[in-house]
């Protein structure tokens, strides 16, 4: 999994849309007003991941949809925030919903909060341009990635008791 940047991040699929256009890593860099080492870092398997700034600009100039690039199983709310390139404040205020604030937001996105209102998932599946049920799929990934996260430190903390 990515150290950094958007979860979810696939780098074959950034490695093989290079490849397609027969760039190397420095013509990409150019294109896409990024480093070549940030390039290299994209593209490693379990390197780095781009923002959601960088995404979009990798996206453009490749000629791909940004969602190419993410696994949304793992991604979930977040990965349809990076899609747009929007922070989560951006995006609170894009979505214009008095009742989805940025902290309500982002336990939402993280997996803390687990249960999504019928009114979150509208203002979210609008602005997104996808159904509730994909807005609901997504915070359930989301969720359940959290539950992982809590999963694996637990047994981790465990494991270090019995030493």
């Amino acid at each position: 999994m990515p150290r950094s940047g958007v979860v979810g991040w696939k780098p074959s699929v950034l490695r093989q849309a290079r490849q397609d256009k027969d760039w190397n890593l420095s013509e990409l860099a150019r294109r896409a007003d990024l480093s070549r080492t940030a390039i290299g870092r994209y593209e490693k398997d379990g390197g780095s991941a781009p923002t959601p700034e960088a995404l979009e600009r990798l996206a453009a100039v490749l000629g791909v949809p940004a969602r190419a690039f993410l696994d949304f199983q793992v991604a979930g709310l977040a990965g349809y925030r990076a899609v747009a390139g929007l922070t989560q404040d951006q995006l609170v205020d894009a979505v214009g919903d008095p009742d989805l604030n940025v902290q309500t937001y982002r336990a939402l996105e993280s997996g803390r909060t687990r249960k999504l209102r019928t009114a979150q998932a509208r203002s979210l599946a609008a602005f997104f341009g996808i159904s509730q049920e994909e807005v609901r799929t997504a915070h359930a990934h989301s969720v359940r990635r959290r539950q992982e996260q809590e999963n694996e430190a637990l047994t981790a903390g465990g494991a270090e008791r019995t030493r």
